[in-house]
């Protein structure tokens, strides 16, 4: 029985002249820039590719219908088209953070996101108010296992409490773009709205080249919105941050309430005692072989983009499109966020310049 995704279709039915052997697997996979995102697999209409440890695998035969490479956020990614798409025009020679309408500092006025949020509870409080509203019918998110203790796993909110749930940052890579964007594009059919979707840099790439297939009648292009970017430096790989927990500072997984990182250090909070913490730079072994290639640090393709860049309590936003700006203006007129004119934080700005000149250098020199 085909999942959803595969339900609704694949770009072209026909036989092509490219397929994953031509086409993603030298050029993506066997080169190590794979982000792992599962993006091919979820548009595969046939289901002939399976995900691995070391990233997609063709299991059966190809019959070259094209989605695989079409969406992957690593192969032949034209952001320039992307954004005349999105924004409505490239990004102009002076906008080094990609195209922005608007740049402020954001906090939630949602108490019950203010108990379980990272930082500032912006993601969250857009988000429950999108499904809570009715302008989404859902939200394609990332939780926690309720086996594993920090686990990330993809999850589908339909609810302000599910939303809340899946509250926090995990700094271990998660599978959002896999089954759930075709159940959440189904969702979204079915009743003529929109699901949104809050992910990584790669996976916005992804979801905007999902969102651009030459496929008028399945009409990918409306089933998502909006979707939320959050600033990403890089991943780590979840066994390894398990073992460092354990070994290097002698924490338990299930008890750490929260993970946080500030000042070039990882934060672990435990249910009891003072926090500890380690130096990102001791964790290169750790990150992810995909995201050492990503040039993107604020999701620069996303409607709204979010981060922290450590501020204490506070989130930057980078509003980019005009359906990024509608959905904040409907949160700030319900009275669900707070906000301050970035300016007020010189030293943001500096901050996120250079984070998105080191995660450039350090794609660039590696891709």
């Amino acid at each position: 029985m085909p999942n959803a995704t595969q339900a609704l279709g694949g770009r072209d039915m026909g036989v092509g002249e490219k397929g994953f052997e031509e086409t993603l697997k030298p050029e993506v996979v066997e080169k190590g820039f794979c982000a792992v995102c599962g993006a091919c697999v979820s548009l595969c209409p046939f289901g002939v590719i399976e995900l691995r440890p070391s990233g997609p695998e063709l299991v059966d035969n190809c019959l070259k219908c094209g989605n695989c490479y079409s969406v992957c956020p690593r192969y032949e990614l034209d952001a320039e088209a992307i954004e005349r798409f999105a924004f409505g025009r490239p990004r102009r020679p002076d906008e080094e953070f990609g195209v922005v309408r608007k740049m402020l500092l954001a906090r939630s006025r949602d108490e019950e996101v203010l108990k379980v949020c990272q930082d500032g509870g912006v993601v969250s409080t857009l988000v429950k108010h999108l499904v809570s509203s009715g302008m989404a019918i859902a939200a394609v998110l990332s939780g926690v296992s309720l086996d594993t203790p920090w686990l990330p796993e993809p999850r589908i909110a339909i609810n302000g409490q599910e939303v809340l749930e899946c509250a926090g940052s995990r700094y271990s890579y998660t599978l959002n773009l896999m089954s759930n964007v075709g159940t959440s594009a189904l969702l979204g059919f079915l009743e003529g709205r929109k699901a949104a979707f809050v992910g990584l840099p790669c996976q916005v790439a992804a979801m905007r080249k999902i969102q651009m297939l030459p496929v008028e009648e399945l009409g990918w292009h409306k089933a998502f919105g909006p979707i939320i970017g959050l600033f990403c430096t890089e991943t780590f790989d979840y066994d390894g941050l398990v073992k460092l927990m354990r070994e290097k500072l002698g924490l338990e997984p299930g008890d750490v309430v929260k993970m946080n990182i500030k000042k070039g250090r990882l934060y672990f909070y435990p249910r009891e005692g003072e926090p500890k913490a380690v130096r990102v730079k001791e964790l290169a072994d750790l990150v992810r072989q995909g995201c050492k290639v990503c040039t993107d640090f604020s999701a620069e393709l996303a409607d709204i983009s979010v981060g922290s860049l450590g501020l204490e309590g506070w989130n930057v936003v980078i509003i980019r499109s005009e359906l990024g700006e509608d959905v904040f203006n409907s949160a700030l007129k319900a009275d669900l966020l707070e906000t301050r004119p970035i300016e007020e934080e010189p030293q943001v700005i500096d901050v996120l310049r250079r984070l998105t000149e080191m995660k450039r250098k350090r794609g660039e020199k590696r891709s």
